[in-house]
């Protein structure tokens, strides 16, 4: 973290002078339009050349100190980008990352309810602590890699290769990261690509009519005006055709922008595009997935060059912003299906692209977002298999959300079947299943985990924890639960490798009842297909077996007292718990 603070201080000195230098740049223009200002209008005023000529410097002062502290303007916006791009790296040491505003739970739905279950997307979560993404399409590719990491084990290395690649490029991480800060810095809305890349793929072009009528149209008025000044025609003939065509203009305007719109969004975003662009093709990768997302993006596959001649065509577009300008150029030369017709020309040549640099884009702000964790925490590389016969081995693992500095490690070594997880309240059960779920989620996604060693089998993961009821529905929490359980069960029947990770199982309703119920499902589970973790204050189910006979393991949590101060190690151990601790939290909450 110091190297951060160290990088936060340099840059709050840069940003400082910056604004000094700004705000003189600022001034000496100000007044160097003024002194223009003044020596054109004496000497003008006054017929003295020396004074034309002092304006005329002047003048070109003025606009060379306009282009020069544009250039001191945007270096200034994009050191204010890297300062906030460390500030976040710091804040991530401890709790302040948890005031990001991006959490991801626009990308959570009603049937996501591991992800919400382990902090996987919505407050305070792996979501809000890694993502680095500018881009909306950037931010939905994590969610998705996230929420339902569907990876093969060949893939799963290929992203990991990656992942490990980006950890160590710090320069060009930083300034990757830089830009898509800088992306969302000064707009009041989210913009996506989506529309475009939709325009791209469709059949939507202007009608050859139109590409005729813009050139037969602006000739008809040129030749009147050279008629009228011949004194052939009336000139005012000029001005009618001027109109005439300015109104047909205004009258099909719709055409040209079917053609035309769909680039306005994007055009939001076109610079950080072409700049994300530009930073990939200069910098070599040596793993195969982000080699892949330079031969997209780099100039010889031809995107640079495509998407710079966009920005070109926007530019010309954006003359619609001057009105009088635009409209002059709508009467005399149809403007508007001038600029439909290069965007149709654009698209024809480039439009079956679009859809895969976007992507590409994407796929580098999803695996830079995971390698935020090389960086902020202590990681591996988990080895990734496909058994049938399901097993995790995991040492020193930690929670990647919970500060380094009072993480609490333990060993995870778990194979199919049930795990009976006791202890008192406020030990570190629950915490310990989100661990485990969350180590396991990074591990499919190709990101390194929190451990000091992993290996593990690729499982379809259920969780059983934040339960809630559903009043409108008419769904107690218990109910709610046994929903929950019986989507387990269900899938549970095809043999395919999946873990159950269930809190405090059955706890909304009597005890006789919940361990009755707990048997027959942890039963039905438990199978070298299917690892079943289970938390619970009911010892009896410490005895529990299989259907095929083989008893569950047992650990337990377990709490600690100094003087009379109750205290926990949240440290994982082998065998049921023999303690408990209700009475001893009452009676810190003053209630007995």
């Amino acid at each position: 973290m110091e190297k951060y603070r160290e990088q936060s201080e340099n840059l709050r000195k840069e940003i400082k002078d910056l604004e000094s230098r700004s705000a003189t740049y600022s001034g000496i223009r100000f007044v160097a339009f003024l002194a223009a200002a003044a020596g054109l209008i004496i000497g003008i005023y006054d017929g003295r050349g020396v004074f034309v000529g002092a304006g005329i410097l002047l003048t070109i002062a003025f606009i060379a100190m306009v282009f020069v502290h544009g250039r001191l303007s945007e270096k200034l916006e994009y050191k204010k980008a890297e300062a906030e791009v460390t500030r976040r790296y710091i804040a991530r040491f401890g709790d302040d990352w948890k005031k990001f505003e991006e959490n991801g739970s626009e990308y959570l739905t009603d049937e996501d309810l591991a992800a919400r279950d382990m902090d996987l997307l919505g407050a305070s979560s792996l979501f809000q602590f890694i993502c680095t993404a500018g881009t909306e399409e950037g931010r939905r590719s994590l969610a998705k890699s996230i929420k339902n990491p569907e990876y093969t084990t060949e893939m799963i290395k290929k992203r990991q290769q990656a992942i490990k690649e980006l950890g160590e490029k710090e320069d060009f991480s930083r300034a990757f990261e830089t830009l898509g800060v800088k992306t969302g810095m000064g707009k009041k809305k989210k913009y996506t690509a989506d529309e475009f890349v939709a325009y791209c793929s469709s059949d939507v072009h202007i009608p050859w009519i139109f590409n005729i009528l813009r050139f037969v149209f602006p000739l008809i008025t040129v030749m009147l005006l050279v008629l009228g000044i011949l004194g052939k025609v009336n000139i005012g003939w000029t001005l009618v055709s001027f109109f005439v065509v300015l109104l047909f203009s205004w009258l099909f305007s719709g055409v040209a922008g079917q053609a035309v719109m769909p680039m306005i969004s994007f055009g939001y975003v076109l610079d950080d595009y072409i700049n994300m662009f530009e930073l990939i093709s200069k910098e070599k990768f040596d793993s195969e997935l982000l080699s892949e997302i330079r031969k997209n993006l780099s100039q010889d596959s031809g995107a640079l060059a495509a998407i710079k001649k966009l920005r070109t065509i926007s530019a010309a577009f954006n003359i619609r912003y001057n009105p009088i300008v635009h409209q002059i150029l709508c009467g005399l030369t149809m403007w508007d299906f001038h600029i439909g017709r290069m965007m149709d020309r654009w698209k024809q040549n480039n439009g079956q692209d679009v859809a895969g640099w976007i992507k590409a884009v994407s796929d580098m702000e999803e695996l830079m977002s995971f390698a935020v964790l090389v960086r902020t925490r202590n990681v591996s590389y988990p080895k990734v298999g496909n058994r049938t016969d399901v097993h995790v081995d995991a040492k020193a693992m930690r929670h990647p959300l919970i500060s380094p500095e009072i993480v609490v490690e333990n060993d995870a070594s778990f194979k199919g079947g049930a795990a009976i997880i006791t202890g008192s309240n406020m030990s570190g059960k629950t915490t310990f299943l989100r661990t485990l779920g969350i180590n396991l989620v990074l591990a499919y996604a190709g990101a390194p985990v929190c451990a000091d060693s992993m290996e593990t089998d690729i499982m379809k993961i259920f969780t059983s924890m934040r339960v809630t009821d559903d009043v409108s529905n008419g769904i107690s929490t218990f109910y709610a639960e046994i929903l929950r359980i019986k989507t387990m069960v269900e899938y549970r029947k095809q043999n395919k490798p999946m873990l159950c990770l269930i809190d405090e199982i059955f706890k909304g309703t009597n005890s006789a009842d919940r361990i009755v119920g707990a048997t027959q499902v942890i039963r039905k589970l438990a199978s070298t297909s299917s690892m079943t973790l289970v938390s619970t204050h009911d010892f009896e189910l410490c005895d529990l077996k299989a259907e095929d006979g083989t008893p569950a393991v047992n650990y337990h949590f377990e709490e600690y007292y100094e003087g009379d101060q109750l205290k926990f190690d949240y440290k994982k151990k082998e065998g049921r718990c023999t303690t408990t601790n209700a009475m001893a939290i009452l009676h810190m909450a003053g209630l007995a």
